[in-house]
């Protein structure tokens, strides 16, 4: 999935979109049933309140004018404002003037109709209920600071509030540890899918959400088909080269029977026996490559490197004769050099490398190999490659259009498989000193 997909600042990660989207979510949800309890405890609030009030004038009706000359304990207005108790005045029905208050204060005047009512006194905003005009010689009046009831009210929205937030972060936590989790595993089944390869045959057992289960099957189905289609390959490549040997071999003992006959054709000759060992050479490399590929995993021995690049060498000193090509060998390495491999693929990796060198090589030049502890290096005296052609040159069958005669295109192919077998890296690369040439670098582990 390409960055295209998404909107600029947009996070690509699970976690990171889930954030997005349930805290704003979370954010809205707390404010909504911040709202909805603060209009449930308010009409909660008042209802309780006003009773109380009702029921606090209903209990001062049966007073008398002459209680009203008895003094009142006086009420604190911080605790009337911010404590909410209730202020209760007394008025004498026949004389008005008469009045008692637990604040005077607060002076709010007697209310014509009697009921429910709202009253600024200054800055004070009083809830007041009046209660009807009886038989009684007193009339009552209760008031209470509407202030106190906004701040009971704002008080227990703000703590019930408070709690939906500090849940925020614990949900972001509880989140981001169970995507974390989810994460873990998918990244592991991921590692676990990217060593199968089309040799993996037995089934990959991986934890994953049952949501992700029908993308791993659809992998498996791919890579069953996939190993599928590659072995009927491998095995049509195997044949052929097989089927193809025998008559190969029968032509060329057909073509030394006919030398003696050629007479005044000698250079046709010539011409047609080269054909035919370039026909045999793409055989056995067509063959070297399909066991490479039936046994993709090599088994690994104890190896001395020297040694084995000696015998490389050795091996190639016929060819390098018959082109008028020295060999030679540096060896910058004191002691053993210690390898673990498999003594047939390493041999195939040298050799292709050296044959190649001398291929490339005009006569009377020098293919070094340069042995220290970190690569070895074969250097030819050829005309090099461009460096756009250095990664291509391993591709099957791949041959530069200047390329000299005898090759198959597939000898880089088999060298570069035999050392990612082994965990060794090819690089194609010019002459430090200047000279014309190429310096195939084999990296050790």
């Amino acid at each position: 999935m390409t960055g295209r997909r998404f909107r600029p600042g947009w996070p690509r990660s699970l976690q990171g979109q889930l954030v997005l989207w349930l805290l704003p979510l979370q954010l809205l949800m707390t404010g909504g049933l911040a709202w909805l309890f603060a209009d449930n405890y308010a009409v909660t609030v008042f209802h309780f309140m006003d009773g109380q009030m009702q029921t606090l004038a209903r209990s001062n009706a049966a007073r008398t004018c002459a209680s009203l000359d008895q003094p009142v304990p006086q009420q604190v207005p911080e605790e009337v404002h911010e404590g909410g108790e209730f202020v209760v005045q007394l008025w004498c029905a026949q004389d008005p003037a008469r009045q008692v208050s637990g604040l005077p204060s607060a002076a709010v005047p007697l209310q014509d109709e009697p009921g429910w009512h709202e009253v600024w006194i200054g800055d004070a905003h009083w809830r007041v209920f009046t209660a009807p005009a009886g038989t009684g010689e007193v009339r009552v009046q209760v008031a209470q600071s509407l202030f106190f009831r906004k701040l009971e009210v704002g008080g227990r929205t703000f703590l019930a509030s408070l709690v939906g937030l500090l849940l925020l972060p614990v949900s972001v936590f509880v989140l981001a540890r169970v995507v974390g989790r989810a994460s873990r595993r998918l990244e592991n089944s991921a590692q676990q899918l990217a060593q199968r390869d089309e040799h993996s045959t037995a089934p990959a057992d991986l934890q994953v959400p049952c949501e992700i289960e029908p993308l791993v099957q659809a992998f498996e189905s791919l890579l069953a088909r996939l190993r599928g289609a590659l072995a009927s390959q491998r095995l049509f490549v195997q044949d052929a080269a097989h089927e193809l040997r025998t008559p190969l071999t029968a032509l060329s003992l057909q073509l030394e029977n006919l030398r003696p006959h050629m007479g005044g054709a000698a250079a046709e000759f010539e011409q047609l026996q080269q054909g035919m060992r370039r026909a045999r050479h793409l055989v056995d490399q067509m063959l070297s490559l399909s066991r490479q590929d039936l046994a993709p995993h090599a088994t690994a021995a104890p190896l001395d490197l020297r040694e084995l690049l000696r015998a490389s060498i050795g091996q190639a000193m016929a060819e390098a004769d018959r082109r008028g090509v020295e060999v030679g060998f540096v060896d910058a390495v004191d002691g053993p050099v210690a390898l673990q491999g498999q003594e047939g693929d390493l041999r195939s990796l040298f050799d292709n490398l050296i044959t190649n060198a001398l291929r490339h090589s005009p006569p009377g030049a020098e293919v070094e190999l340069r042995l220290t502890p970190q690569w070895v290096d074969i250097i030819d005296n050829g005309p090099g490659l461009p460096e756009t052609m250095r990664e291509r040159v391993f591709d099957r069958f791949f041959r530069m259009p200047d390329a000299p005669a005898g090759g198959s295109g597939l000898g880089l192919a088999i060298a570069r498989q035999a050392g990612l077998r082994h965990g060794l890296r090819i690089e194609l690369r010019g002459r430090e000193d200047g000279r014309s040439g190429l310096v195939a670098r084999v990296h050790l582990p």
